[in-house]
């Protein structure tokens, strides 16, 4: 019965999305598949997992509630105040100061985001290779150096460097946009932060990379969608978004093969233990995609954790704080439960029930949709790309609700603040170079 309501209330939410929004890829559809799909799976049971907790199906339904009150709100209030629809500015003419000159300084900026990103990349190879030998040795030693990771004993590397890598995603999609075709400049980007991912046997930058770019084209496409000029090219698109999974699912193979994942769970399903031995579709992925929502449950049912306000939610500021002595800094990672399987990410709202409470699991929900549906709203009527930078992001915090809350990884604050004082720069150079391509023609 769980199945069937999951799938039902999942559908309607994917549906009033398009309906309030136009267009598929928005924060309502967004956030009511991915939470659709996290408890569907889970409730195939393909794994012996605990029951869901009565609490545990109330605090994901009532944050599902505030987060759908809080774009209602916004939509509500625009509806009130302007007597044109939400979805009128789509249609309206766009002209961007970033692409005054056609886009060249952008394409400028973006290979030198580019270029150093791949010597991030590069440098913590170097980094491995010295410490164990080899690029082989490196991969033998994967589990070592994933944990060394999480808990900052590997030395050397340049820090913060790789968030360029994130700067140039998010830079590529709104050219690629632009543009009207995917080019390998469209993807140098992610293969640059998969490279990195690979070196630090890491998935969740992956994941990054890959929303990022998703929510930053589609939603700049958007934008463009309502000027024919901008048509895009969908048999490029489907070529190159083939390549681009392929890519990606082969990187989280590897990672996969590299870190030994265990794959023989006892109680496993039939159908899923046929899958054992496949490097792509197998119990331990499963266990990735379903998990989450297991372990909020069983965390939601003990006896509570010691932590402070903000603790997991804002975790950088924690940490730049435990520089000064000002705070302690939290542990990398959290308590894990057993579901019958150790894991321990448990969905955003086990950061905001364990920082602030059901207040958080109530009003951080609200305060989401109502923030990204302003953010939507503002960007399409002013166009204004530092907005847009914002909204992405906060569409990424949607896109990784599934699985842990993600202002508490610092290079999310890191890579932001980069492209939003590279915007106005950006813009300002662009602007220049148009007057002085504008002079040099009127002299011819």
């Amino acid at each position: 019965m769980s199945l069937v309501l999951t799938v039902f209330f999942a559908s309607i939410g994917i549906f009033l999305g398009k309906v309030i929004f136009k267009k598929w890829v928005n924060h309502l559809t967004i956030y009511s598949f991915i939470w659709g799909w996290l408890v569907f799976l889970y409730e195939l049971k393909l794994l012996p997992y605990v029951d869901i907790t009565p609490l545990t199906w109330f605090i994901v339904i009532i944050a599902y509630l505030c987060y759908l009150l809080g774009i209602l709100t916004i939509v509500s209030i625009n509806n009130y105040k302007s007597n044109k629809p939400l979805t009128s500015y789509l249609n309206e003419n766009v002209s961007l100061p970033i692409f005054i000159d056609n886009g060249r300084t952008l394409k400028i900026f973006l290979i030198i985001f580019c270029i150093l990103g791949f010597y991030s990349a590069i440098q913590n190879w170097l980094v491995l290779i010295e410490k164990f030998g080899s690029i082989p040795s490196v991969f033998l030693n994967a589990n070592k150096i994933y944990r060394m990771n999480q808990n900052a004993e590997i030395k050397g590397i340049i820090p913060h460097l790789f968030a360029v890598g994130y700067v140039a995603v998010f830079f590529s999609g709104i050219y690629t946009a632009y543009n009207r075709k995917f080019t390998i400049l469209s993807f140098i980007p992610i293969i640059i932060v998969i490279l990195k991912e690979l070196a630090m046997v890491g998935r969740a930058g992956m994941l990054f990379a890959i929303l990022e770019f998703a929510f930053s084209f589609f939603l700049f496409r958007h934008l463009l969608s309502g000027n024919r000029n901008f048509t895009f090219k969908k048999t490029n698109a489907l070529i190159y978004t083939s390549i681009l999974l392929i890519l990606f699912i082969t990187s989280i193979s590897l990672i996969k093969v590299t870190r030994g994942s265990f794959e023989n769970y006892t109680g496993t399903s039939r159908s899923l233990k046929q899958l054992e031995d496949n490097l792509i579709l197998s119990p331990s992925l499963y266990l990735y995609l379903s998990s989450d929502v297991g372990v909020l449950s069983k965390y939601l049912s003990s006896e509570g954790e010691d932590t402070k306000i903000g603790q997991h939610t804002f975790m950088p500021v924690y940490g730049i704080l435990s520089k000064f002595g000002l705070a302690e800094r939290p542990p990398n990672f959290q308590k894990g439960y057993y579901i019958p399987m150790w894991t321990n990410t448990a969905t955003y709202l086990r950061e905001l029930h364990a920082d602030f409470g059901i207040t958080g699991v109530v009003l951080v929900p609200f305060l989401l949709g109502l923030i990204i549906t302003l953010l939507w709203i503002k960007f399409y009527q002013t166009k204004s790309l530092i907005i847009f930078a914002i909204l992405v992001f906060f569409y990424l915090i949607i896109g990784f609700s599934f699985l842990v809350m993600l202002t508490r990884l610092v290079w999310f604050f890191t890579s932001l603040f980069i492209i939003l004082i590279s915007i106005p720069i950006i813009e300002k150079i662009a602007l220049l170079n148009s007057k002085g391509l504008l002079k040099l023609k009127s002299n011819e």
